[in-house]
């Protein structure tokens, strides 16, 4: 019962990180100083959220939306062109920032298992490729 109390905490204190101002400082893109202070449809907590889980097609994105407002029909809340837009104000170290803070604060409350000592990750051989074009190359990601 205590981790579960201890696991609520963690992911209440996620959600706090995820609406705090210094992570929309760091989430934020130099090329767009402004980005994520208006109230929009796609706030940067929810844009992360999306992300983490992967989504990216028109259904998953209206099932997620209806999955907010805890409603059982569709909701058709923001366009795939809209989280793209989104997407790209940010920078490509927000997410990896991210999950370093979420392993730091896990490993308070000894939820990172340890094997002698060290951190136990796993990885596939998957090639990741992002598709390049003349807007994105100053802030693309390497070929490999």
């Amino acid at each position: 019962m205590l981790a579960i109390s201890v696991l609520t905490t963690l992911f209440q204190d996620f959600a706090a990180r995820l609406c705090s101002t210094e992570f929309l400082h760091d989430a934020r893109h130099s090329d767009h100083p402004t980005a994520f202070t208006r109230c929009r449809k796609l706030p940067l907590p929810t844009l992360v959220a999306i992300m983490l889980t992967g989504m990216s097609i028109q259904a998953e994105l209206d099932t997620f939306f209806a999955h907010l407002r805890q409603q059982a029909q569709l909701v058709h809340e923001v366009s795939e062109q809209a989280l793209s837009q989104a997407r790209a104000k940010l920078p490509l170290t927000a997410i990896p920032r991210l999950k370093d803070w979420l392993i730091a604060r896990a490993e308070q409350d000894r939820f990172v298992p340890r094997w002698r000592g060290l951190r136990l990750v796993a990885a596939d051989a998957s090639t990741l490729r992002f598709g390049l074009c003349a807007s994105h190359l100053k802030r693309a990601a390497p070929a490999d």
